[in-house]
């Protein structure tokens, strides 16, 4: 507990990430003041990026289902007494039926890794990000199982993990994902909201809170891309607070490549009217690609995914670049995306291409608005004690 004080004293409480990705968690825990020590990923291109990005991050390319924690802690050079959090969102592969383990433990799956780490580190606080879908796995019996681990291991947390979306917190996109705060000292607030939406309570007008930021809102100012084309150069002025916010005193555009479709594609994206769905289109323009939807300028984006078909620029008959997506998803413009830029078919298996790192990411403005609850959260309850 001495080495937390010392650490929110000087504003530096630690962490370390798991399931990492290209880090968009970690950007937003340490814009928010955090001391990154490590991070692990299983993905060499993921890390590629996280490395190119966060600078003086002790990396780890490891698959966390076939390492032991303190295998982990030796990788890393990190010790248990050093870590004030741990932050990640493991994949959440369900159950497994393997051997003779119980199908309902969630230690059958990188969840319980994740935890078993957690146990192993014992830090002070923990956040686990996931999709909803795992509050309902079995009736949610699967959710009650991994907060009694949680608790197990001597942390306190709320029956029912807050789920954020990211459009409350300043992300131009719908994103819902829940996240299991837990600590040894109390329990952690959710952030607030600082935008609000037209499905909100209207007194949210009256809290000082900013509206929705639209997909227009967030990339007008790259969306001067034909097919084809490729730009490292800004040739249109930022015309709203989150392009310049996103623009971060970036003298270059990375990743803003747009794809060359064949005219087949191209007549097809053409038929979609902003908000569409395949299903909108008439039966001859349509194929088997249902979730295919073009985006509405004047809204947030829908969740963003790790595949890049399944959205249409709103003004363009394309899909979106690399940078176009992690605009929607907050990364800076400073921010560049490492490893192949897309991949198809079953080499997806073996690789994170830019797309897919994109899709996975934690959004780190809604990652640094939860750090900030941590922070807070640290130095109200923790430091007193």
């Amino acid at each position: 507990m001495n080495h937390l004080m010392n650490q929110i004293v000087m504003g530096k409480p630690t962490c370390i990430d798991l399931f990492a990705g290209a880090g968009g968690f970690s950007l937003g825990f340490q814009e928010a003041g955090f001391d990154l020590l490590a991070a692990a990923d299983k993905s060499e291109a993921a890390l590629e990026s996280y490395e190119h990005n966060l600078e003086n991050v002790t990396t780890a390319g490891v698959y966390l289902d076939k390492i032991s924690p303190q295998e982990l802690s030796e990788r890393v050079n990190v010790e248990p007494e050093e870590v004030d959090v741990v932050i990640g969102g493991p994949p959440c592969k369900g159950f497994s039926t393997a051997g003779k383990m119980d199908p309902d433990d969630p230690r059958n799956s990188l969840v319980a890794n994740y935890i078993n780490i957690v146990e192993y580190f014992d830090p002070d606080a923990v956040v686990m990000e996931n999709v909803t879908g795992i509050l309902h796995m079995a009736d949610g019996e699967y959710k009650k199982r991994i907060i009694r681990a949680f608790r197990d291991a001597g942390y306190n947390i709320e029956d029912h993990p807050p789920t954020l979306r990211a459009a409350h917190y300043g992300v131009p996109q719908l994103r819902d994902r829940v996240f299991f705060l837990a600590s040894k000292e109390g329990v952690i607030e959710p952030p607030s909201p600082t935008h609000y939406g037209p499905d909100d309570d209207r007194s949210a007008e009256s809290r000082d809170l900013e509206e929705y930021i639209s997909v227009e809102d967030a990339i007008d100012d790259l969306s001067y891309l034909r097919y084809g084309e490729k730009s490292m150069e800004y040739e249109l002025s930022a015309t709203t607070d989150y392009q310049e916010e996103m623009r971060d005193s970036s003298e270059k555009i990375f990743n803003h490549k747009a794809t060359n479709h064949g005219e087949t594609v191209r007549e097809r994206f053409k038929r979609f009217e902003p908000g569409d769905e395949m299903g909108d289109l008439d039966e001859e323009y349509q194929t088997k690609k249902h979730s295919m939807k073009r985006w509405d300028p004047k809204k947030p984006a829908p969740t963003v995914t790790t595949l890049p078909e399944d959205f249409i620029h709103y003004s363009r008959p394309r899909i979106p670049t690399v940078r176009e997506l992690a605009r929607i998803q907050s990364f800076p413009d400073t921010f560049e995306f490492k490893g192949p830029r897309t991949t198809g078919g079953k080499r997806r298996r073996n690789t994170v291409p830019q797309y897919t790192q994109v899709g996975n990411a934690v959004p780190p403005k809604l990652a640094k608005s939860v750090a900030e609850a941590v922070k807070e959260h640290l130095q109200t309850n923790l430091i007193t004690t």
